[in-house]
């Protein structure tokens, strides 16, 4: 229940100027001391505010109250206004001044004075009167426009956003199109700009609000399901959904299409910034494949192999050296296959073979200008880097250089001749012509990937429509090497993705181990075996992880992480804290980065450790948060974009491997359990996996395919005709991820 407290700011604590996030400290009206937090402009402490919000008790910074929403009550009283036109907001009026203009005009001041500074004739002169009510009407203009814009219940947060970007002229684009607030404004979608438009009296099947919807029907597609395009049939099914009405969308297609919003092409529609980034990819991909074969020679490719095996103590199948020889001339070609089948040991063998043709030494850091390592995640950069032993870093890593002054990303161009791209199912469209437009024209591309796992996490499904498309030399390992025939789950796993799982599989073995439970013992059980595994000298952040493939519910991923920190974590209530939400934060906890962060350098994925909580030179509480070798540092108001990591989702999983994993299967999961789903999780083990549950759900979902994604990279590979990418494209084109605002839990399962 919301609560109110009166009282004059007495100091500021903190303030975020990026989001406007404010502790301060409040006199009340009966004179005792309280810390605000919110979400506010800096106010003037010259006045007495009323705030409207919730008190509570925080377990480490005592008594707060937290700010909803708030009003000014400068014109309660004389002495109130006296203070008020005194204050450090207007300059050249001092108390006695200002206690003569409200002799003067009493109450009705600050009204009088906007009307006519003239009335202030017998006190000011001409200059301090008109710049006294320039001032006025400015201060005047932002209060309405924070009253105003409370009306149509807005957090703090977005109002603070919504001034700072248009300042007052908030209210007329408001009014005049509070959809555009989608296209412009950061974290405000169709639903919040809808409620604004509903409340000013924009009706659902206004033009404005039919286009707004068409738009986030596209975006939520392309982010949710990692579809390109919609046909028309769907997106009215999906438009009348969201209005809850039927319509006829063509005149706002249209118009959409004339604004060059969306794109139509034979009956699908497209995002522009969606159409245009896969034509670009084919466009840069199919350079690629047109180019003429390395003319290399082949007895000595063949005679180095030999003798990189015999070093390697390596006895290479036929069809691995085959594979090898063949990456060595194709300009571009692709490498897939499941665990077990050898893609590690093969590029070892290219990598090897590459530096002995070309004369490089791999141990030198020249090299590094000569051959670029890549994943997209930085525990798989990592896993590369030491079973290769040579520099390997994200991807992003290898494009990006941080505009500090411009608070962007500017992507580069790679210098290097040999390019080996791990991991590749991962990456999504956006990333994939990111870095395609950064390869030189010479350059050689070797992609790497799993294409049986999980598609990627944002749209498109980049590695399977170049597969499909049979335009790219695609080596593919299918046979287990004698090294991993004795695994169990190499052989669970390739039963799983075959779809030929039956009850024979659900024998434990030493290395898979099933367990039939409900959520409660499966809880326990994963606290007792965590608690063994580290008694056996197994490492809780590096070599432990446990997997569910949603956030909410029983044993849901938030309820796990709590339980697990609260088991493990030693400084669990007693060492110093940081909470945000509904998480608490404590050293030596696992995290995970939930959205790409270019300005800390940390990606969607990355998983880290809090090494330290200290506080700042304000006296606030910051998080030294180690990323691998990265040292990132979060104050509390940057922990939106943070979780816990004893628990992830399989997605978040992807790249990374552990020597424990941990994978419940329960009936509350039920929508989710795919084929690729499980495939992928059961991948990620590698010296033991639990399986606890229900097994008759792992059988059902080993039958279970994800829906294939709607792209159309595979047709534009196999276009004969060039000209069709000859687009007339804008300089202004917005070739960013249009979904790249969502929130991070927008989409959580």
């Amino acid at each position: 229940m919301s609560e109110k407290v009166k009282g004059y700011i007495k100091s500021y604590i903190y303030r975020n100027d990026e989001n406007g996030y404010v502790i301060a400290k409040l006199e009340t009206d009966n004179k005792e001391n309280l810390t605000i937090v919110g979400y506010f402009p800096l106010l003037n402490e010259e006045i007495m505010y009323e705030f409207t919000g919730e008190l509570t008790n925080h377990i480490k910074y005592g008594k707060q109250f937290k700010v909803e929403s708030w009003e000014r009550l400068v014109d309660t009283t004389e002495s109130g206004l006296v203070r008020y036109l005194s204050s450090d907001d207007f300059s050249g009026i001092g108390p006695k001044t200002a206690e003569k203009i409200v002799d003067l005009l009493g109450m009705d001041a600050v009204k009088l004075i906007i009307e006519d500074a003239d009335v202030l004739a017998p006190i000011l002169n001409p200059i301090k009167r008109v710049s006294l009510r320039k001032t006025l009407i400015e201060k005047e203009n932002e209060y309405r426009t924070y009253v105003a814009l409370n009306e149509y219940e807005l957090s703090q947060r977005i109002i603070r956003k919504l001034y700072t970007q248009y300042g007052n002229q908030t209210l007329d684009i408001i009014n005049q199109d509070p959809f555009r607030l989608m296209y412009e404004v950061d974290r405000i979608g169709f639903i919040k700009a809808a409620g604004i438009a509903e409340k000013i009296g924009i009706p659902k099947d206004d033009i404005r609000t039919v286009k707004a919807a068409i738009t986030h029907i596209l975006k939520t597609t392309a982010a949710s399901e990692g579809n390109l395009y919609v046909d028309y049939d769907e997106l009215k099914l999906k438009t009348d959904k969201l209005l809850n009405l039927e319509l006829d969308y063509k005149e706002a297609i249209e118009d959409l299409i004339s604004e060059k919003r969306i794109i139509e092409e034979n009956g699908n529609y497209f995002l522009k910034s969606i159409h245009w980034t896969e034509i670009e990819i084919a466009k840069k991909v199919r350079n690629f494949i047109q180019k003429e074969k390395r003319n290399l020679d082949k007895d000595l490719l063949d005679l180095l192999l030999t003798q990189i095996a015999i070093q390697k103590s390596i006895d290479y199948t036929e069809r691995q050296r085959e594979a090898i020889l063949e990456a060595m001339v194709n300009p571009i070609s692709i490498i897939t296959g499941g665990p077990g089948t050898g893609k590690t040991t093969l590029i070892d063998g290219l990598l090897s073979l590459y530096a002995s043709y070309h004369k490089i030494n791999l141990k030198n850091p020249d090299a590094r200008d000569q051959i670029a390592l890549m994943a997209p995640t930085g525990r798989a950069a990592k896993r590369m880097k030491e079973i290769l032993k040579f520099e390997a870093r994200t991807i992003h890593s290898h494009l990006g250089i941080y505009d500090l002054e411009n608070n962007s990303m500017q992507y580069g161009h790679l210098i290097q001749d040999l390019i080996i791209v791990d991991e590749a199912s991962m990456i999504d469209i956006f990333l994939a012509e990111r870095l395609i437009s950064a390869i030189h024209d010479d350059a050689q591309i070797i992609i790497v990937g799993d294409e049986d796992q999980l598609p990627s996490v944002g749209p498109g499904n980049v590695l399977a429509d170049l597969i499909a498309s049979n335009q790219i030399p695609v080596i593919r390992l299918n046979e287990i090497h004698r090294q991993a025939k004795d695994s169990h789950i190499i052989k669970l796993a390739r039963e799983v993705n075959n779809q030929n799982l039956t009850n024979e599989e659900f024998i434990s073995h030493q290395d898979v181990i099933f367990y039939n439970g409900d959520a409660a013992t499966i809880k326990r059980v994963i606290i007792n075996q965590i608690k063994g595994a580290i008694e056996k000298g197994y490492d809780l952040i590096e070599d432990i992880q446990v997997l569910i493939p949603q956030y909410k519910g029983d044993l849901g991923i938030d309820v796990m992480n709590h339980e697990i920190q609260k088991n493990f974590n030693k400084n669990y209530q007693k060492g110093v804290s940081v909470t945000y939400g509904d998480k608490t934060y404590y050293e030596g906890d696992k995290v995970i980065q939930l959205l790409n962060d270019n300005e800390k350098h940390i990606m969607n994925g990355d998983i880290g450790v809090v090494e330290k909580i200290f506080k700042n030179e304000k006296g606030l509480p910051v998080l030294q948060i180690k990323f691998d070798e990265t040292v990132v540092f979060y104050e509390q108001s940057d922990l939106e974009n943070l979780n816990l990591a004893y628990v992830i989702s399989i997605h978040k999983s992807q790249g990374s491997e552990y020597k424990i994993v941990f994978l419940p299967i329960m009936r509350s999961y039920l929508h989710m359990l795919k084929k690729e789903l499980i495939y992928t999780a059961i991948t990620r083990a590698k010296k033991f996996l639990f399986i606890m549950g229900d097994m008759n759900l792992l059988k059902y979902a080993a039958n279970q395919l994800v829906e294939t994604r709607r792209t159309k990279l595979k047709d534009r590979l196999l276009i004969k005709d060039n000209s069709i990418f000859d687009l007339d494209v804008e300089e202004d084109l917005e070739d960013e991820d249009p979904t790249a605002g969502l929130s991070p839990y927008d989409f959580m399962n």
